[in-house]
């Protein structure tokens, strides 16, 4: 983490509530140099615009404030400067932490664009074994937006594994129920689980009948709970939560690298994903064949 992105993050923490002129005073602050006043306003106006004396050392005095500095007034600038030195410090450690463990960013929800570049790296690397690509989701909304990388990692060598739900599972009708209770205006109240799955395997249909190829591009079926979604391309892994009300790919994404120092979380996932994997039904939608009727059945087995 820069200086720069700490001062901002510090910006906009609840807990100190500036203001958007106290901010701009804030961004002023150098990493290696404590600035007096006068330095301070000289960056000011260079970065920003003119300000008086006098109002600039009102802001600076609003801003001392919102921290905890105790002193005259004469050294709350050093002051402060010490106190968001320290701070700065700890946030790099946790910054540093995460990484170890393999987070390295937090996005909103599904940065469909930054998982587009990924898989188009894999596609162009000529290290084997980068050349995966994992997919576990009820059914995936964004898969449509894959069809050419699909097509293209198939061409390039790239394995391919999807896990989707067995659409008729009582796995994939309470994931659906959830989600019409307690649906947000993002989501129609009406939404289909098998509909959508269905959706996922005609587009996959597609991609088999595109490429001609079956040996690169692996679909199995679960009849379970799983209870995170997962997007892998190589040792990048979007990971997002099954929460009520709302798609996986619109809730916030946690961004893993899958080669981090500290393995336990990058473990954990994968071996998740294997065991579902193991658990779960080999399924192919081959544009040759009525598939549709084998998809019914592909579990009634068990519930006979």
């Amino acid at each position: 983490m820069s200086w720069q992105n700490f001062l901002e993050a510090i910006c906009i923490n609840e807990e100190y509530s500036l203001t958007r002129s106290q901010i701009e005073v804030l961004m002023c602050l150098k990493e290696n140099k404590e600035q007096t006043k006068k330095e301070l306003l000289e960056t000011y106006h260079q970065r920003y615009s003119y300000l008086g004396e006098e109002a600039f050392t009102q802001r600076l005095k609003k801003i001392y404030e919102k921290f905890p500095l105790e002193g005259k007034e004469s050294k709350k600038l050093p002051l402060l400067h010490k106190f968001l030195a320290k701070k700065y410090i700890e946030y790099k450690n946790k910054d540093v932490f995460f990484h170890e463990i393999g987070l390295t960013d937090i996005y909103a929800s599904f940065p469909n664009n930054v998982f587009e570049e990924k898989i188009n790296k894999i596609i162009n690397s000529e290290n084997k074994k980068e050349k995966t690509l994992d997919i576990l989701q009820t059914f995936a909304p964004n898969l449509d937006n894959y069809y050419e990388h699909l097509v293209q990692g198939i061409e390039n060598g790239v394995n391919i594994r999807i896990l989707l739900a067995w659409p008729y599972s009582e796995a994939a009708k309470l994931r659906e129920n959830v989600l019409r209770k307690y649906t947000d205006s993002t989501l129609p109240n009406d939404i289909n689980i098998q509909d959508c799955v269905i959706e996922n395997l005609e587009t996959l249909e597609r991609v088999i009948k595109k490429t001609g190829e079956t040996d690169l591009i692996n679909i199995r079926l679960y009849d379970t709970l799983p209870s995170l979604a997962m997007y892998r391309a190589g040792n990048y892994m979007l990971v997002g939560l099954f929460l009520h009300g709302n798609l996986a790919v619109n809730t916030f994404q946690l961004e893993l690298n899958l080669n981090s120092a500290n393995q336990l979380i990058a473990d954990t996932l994968k071996k998740d994903f294997e065991l579902i994997w193991k658990t779960s039904r080999s399924f192919c939608p081959s544009p040759d064949r009525h598939w549709r009727n084998d998809l019914k059945i592909l579990f009634m087995e068990d519930k006979l």
